[in-house]
């Protein structure tokens, strides 16, 4: 799979893949316009999504009223390294209840999300810079 990060202004880029896009933006007060989330907004929204993806389906499974669900997720950094250090995710089905047998099992699923299987498990990392390259020469190539 791949995705593209593009670079606008300041601090400001855009991430596509396929048919979507994504703003991403630092608050004023680091540089930014805040135009869009920052990376660590974007990354702690991703693993609640993948959570609520994983819960939806468990709830689908179970019969469980999912929809309007809400996910509050909290998270805090910590320095050297700098990081997000622990992120809170608290699940919120409609009408506020959810039988006492089917606490474990949502919490056992959740345990199964790609994310939460990422992190637990760290990936590798390559970062691999590319030489310099005139756009308008790679463009005029590609039409030729």
């Amino acid at each position: 799979m791949s995705i593209l990060i593009e670079h606008h202004e300041d601090v400001r880029f855009s991430a596509r893949q396929g048919n979507h896009q994504v703003t991403i933006d630092l608050p004023e007060s680091h540089g930014g316009n805040d135009q869009g989330m920052s990376p660590p907004q974007l990354f702690v929204s991703a693993i609640g999504a993948c959570v609520g993806v994983y819960i939806a389906d468990y709830c689908d499974n179970h019969a469980i009223q999912y929809q309007g669900m809400r996910l509050h997720l909290d998270w805090k950094y910590r320095e050297k390294p700098r990081r997000i250090s622990s992120v809170r995710v608290r699940v919120e089905l409609p009408n506020g209840t959810l039988p006492a047998e089917h606490e474990q099992g949502i919490q056992n699923t959740v345990q199964h999300c790609l994310l939460h299987n990422t992190l637990a498990n760290k990936p590798e990392f390559v970062v691999d810079v590319l030489p310099g390259q005139d756009r308008a020469i790679d463009q005029a190539c590609a039409v030729a």
